[in-house]
């Protein structure tokens, strides 16, 4: 018996967790289910290894910047160089195993539609 419940014990501890199955074509929304955070704020700077934007409350986040890191402005793929300081924008962010924040995307706000102008 007490071959059993080691065996048992032994087999629980080793059990990985189930991992997340994505649906094909990215499941019912766009937003990385990695992402642990999303910030609204104000564009400050970019530099290969850094982006920064700063928070209403007036603090600066500080996110590292990896490969896959995107930068969306108006619906399309940028680069960081195509933001200027002052830009609203909407930072999604994860962190890596030393807990230091990664940058996943960086978007500008969709911009409200112009009212069609009225036919006279």
């Amino acid at each position: 018996m007490a071959y059993f419940s080691t065996l048992v014990l032994a087999l629980t501890l080793l059990q990985q967790p189930r991992r997340q199955r994505v649906p094909p074509g990215g499941g019912l929304s766009d937003v990385p289910l990695n992402a642990v955070a999303t910030f609204d704020g104000v564009f400050k700077t970019a530099s290969k290894k850094f982006v920064e934007i700063q928070l209403p409350t007036g603090d600066t986040m500080r996110m590292y910047i990896t490969k896959d890191t995107k930068f969306v402005k108006d619906g399309k793929t940028v680069a960081s160089k195509a933001f200027e300081d002052g830009d609203k924008v909407t930072a999604e962010a994860e962190r890596d195993a030393r807990m230091n924040m990664l940058a996943v995307k960086i978007q500008s706000p969709p911009q409200p539609a112009e009212p069609a102008a009225e036919k006279k």
